[in-house]
């Protein structure tokens, strides 16, 4: 079987070359840690413009660098994840708040997939379903799953693109405009958050709520949380800056997205409910 692409990534700043042991972990969803970056060039699984890279390899920008599928058996995590629509190609399952969606554990929604999910009848279906995104491991809502290896390229190509629609719903300290934009790089990256207002939640105690639409278009680590804070406006439950919680969690949940679907091409569009903690935070 030829090697299975899970990842691309382009470098796409970069002040000056670095070691690509020292620029990836961080920037690549599969690999998410520097330690289990380094652990896939260990076991031939990155390529830096198409060829096998080692630690001592120089990066700059416009290099690409692609994540190969491992073959590591991982041991399942069997939890039960809410699908909320699956075909031969791809799935989308709502990610429980608390979970990492992939990592070098056990108990991550990529190792809870196999369970929840069933076998792509394809020829070309990969060896196991596969998350092509990720939400932090504190935030919930609706993930992308590639079930085929055109389903992971189309998609991460999309992603890349920045062509697919993600909206979150969150929660926020303060009481917002109706509308705004925040385009704040993040680790020297671009990045650009747009929200709007919903409603807003008088507090004497807390000093006030809003319910944000919040839209990103690069889909930075943290992003969200980062750029509402710079705000003033921080998610509440963010234990990144913290500041007292009258509910439960951090309240920051993908509802609704929209994509190509990676065979037919169709445009089609996911809502979900939003998650209980929600409601009773209103109440």
């Amino acid at each position: 079987m030829q090697p299975v692409v899970v990842e691309s990534h382009i470098i796409e700043s970069l002040e000056e070359s670095v070691r690509i042991s020292d620029y990836g972990g961080s920037h690549l969803l599969m690999t998410p840690s520097r330690n289990s970056f380094k652990k896939a060039i260990r076991a031939k699984r990155v390529l830096l413009n198409g060829e096998l890279a080692d630690s001592s390899r120089m990066v700059k920008k416009g290099d690409i660098i692609e994540i190969l599928l491992s073959e590591e058996v991982y041991p399942e995590h069997k939890i039960k994840i809410e699908v909320i629509y699956e075909d031969e190609y791809m799935a989308i399952v709502n990610k429980p708040a608390g979970l990492l969606t992939s990592g070098n554990q056990h108990r991550t929604l990529a190792n809870a997939l196999s369970t929840n999910l069933s076998e792509s009848k394809e020829k070309a279906r990969l060896p196991r379903p596969n998350p092509v995104h990720r939400l932090d491991r504190s935030a919930s809502g609706l993930l992308i799953i590639a079930k085929t290896m055109l389903a992971q390229q189309d998609l991460s190509s999309q992603l890349a693109a920045y062509t697919v629609d993600k909206t979150y719903r969150v929660i926020s300290h303060g009481l917002a405009e109706k509308t705004g934009t925040v385009d704040l790089p993040i680790k020297e990256k671009s990045a650009q958050t747009q929200y709007k207002l919903i409603k807003t939640i008088p507090s004497n105690k807390y000093g006030g709520f809003s319910i944000l639409d919040v839209n990103i278009k690069q889909g930075r680590k943290n992003q969200i949380r980062v750029h509402l804070h710079s705000l003033g406006h921080t998610v509440v439950g963010d234990l990144l800056y913290p500041r007292e919680n009258p509910g439960k969690g951090l309240y920051l949940h993908c509802y609704a997205l929209t994509l190509n679907h990676p065979k037919s091409g169709e445009k089609m569009t996911f809502e979900m409910d939003l998650p209980k903690k929600f409601k009773d935070f209103l109440n």
